[in-house]
């Protein structure tokens, strides 16, 4: 059974019977509970067989080298740890009423949003929370949270679900096909998807290259076959060769928002949206989720909002 965290003393004095229990199915023995506690494995054992009497019913089967719950048993301890958890989440959170966001904030964040958004928006978040040390690591590759030590991630998918992790979409990443006015005047201007076969498509290579678009339209999705001479691992690669001529680019909007407000680059096909992803804040579920997680967690959700114009605000 999973080890629950230390109590507080003071908060539980009065429920120390309830705590022993639990404490002795936990590690399976009285002498081992007792260790833990503080207490003899005698003392251990006349506070479960006073709980036992009180309570008019076994709560354990007991053998020299064995510790079994009974029915009964089971669901006393059931009950018991909700409520033992419940009062120390409350004390936690009664204190962290008067706690301010503090500490290492670490957060894996996808390389290109990283430079352009994620990082600016975590110097904002230090300059509310001084406070807070932040660390951010930039990579295109999935970590483990729990496993590497990070506090919360900056994700894009197209749905994002995760029994173990708070998910927070934050905006969508609209994705804008376009190209430099130079290339349009010498390749022409595409007026369907299928006229995407005759221009040079600037490619992306997560780890092979992608050679279909996908776009939205009243039948649902479908995709199109493109082509391509150049191929980059990196958006903002791409955005430089679309800025240089080098042919049509499928982009996230907020990667090329100046450069269609300038004319530098002009968006193409709009009556044919481009599939798009969203956002995501994940951050592990806690019992408390740290104040330095919730502030950059609420921070980082009106960053979006107010560069994007939108955004979830809850969890």
């Amino acid at each position: 059974m999973p080890e629950r965290k230390k109590q507080s003393p003071v908060l539980l004095e009065g429920l120390m019977p309830l705590v022993v229990f639990v404490r002795a199915v936990d590690d399976k023995g009285f002498s081992a509970a007792a260790r833990r506690l503080g207490l003899t494995p005698s003392a251990v054992s006349k506070q479960v067989a006073q709980l036992e009497e009180r309570l008019g019913s076994r709560l354990l089967r007991r053998t020299t080298h064995h510790l079994s719950l009974t029915e009964a048993g089971s669901i006393f301890y059931e009950h018991c740890q909700r409520v033992l958890g419940e009062l120390e989440d409350a004390r936690l959170e009664m204190a962290a009423l008067d706690e301010r966001p503090k500490g290492t904030l670490r957060i894996s964040v996808p390389t290109v949003l990283g430079e352009v958004h994620v990082g600016a928006a975590a110097a904002a978040f230090q300059d509310s929370f001084p406070e807070v040390q932040v660390e951010l690591e930039a990579s295109d590759r999935v970590v483990d949270l729990v496993e590497e030590g990070f506090d919360a991630a900056v994700r894009i998918a197209g749905t994002l679900k995760d029994s173990a992790m708070v998910v927070r979409r934050l905006a969508a990443e609209e994705r804008v096909l376009c190209a430099n006015p130079f290339y349009l005047q010498r390749a022409g201007r595409p007026r369907s998807p299928e006229d995407l076969a005759r221009h040079d498509c600037l490619l992306f290579k997560p780890g092979r290259v992608v050679r279909e678009w996908q776009f939205q339209g009243a039948e649902g999705t479908r995709s199109v076959k493109v082509q391509g001479r150049f191929v980059a691992n990196n958006n903002l690669i791409l955005r430089q060769a679309a800025l240089q001529g080098r042919g049509i680019a499928n982009l996230p909007r907020y990667l090329v928002l100046e450069e269609l407000r300038s004319g530098a680059l002009v968006s193409l096909l709009t009556d044919h949206p481009v599939t798009d992803r969203h956002i995501y804040l994940v951050y592990p579920h806690r019992r408390l989720t740290p104040p330095k997680v919730r502030a950059f967690a609420d921070f980082i959700a009106r960053y979006f909002q107010r560069i994007l114009g939108q955004s979830d605000t809850r969890p």
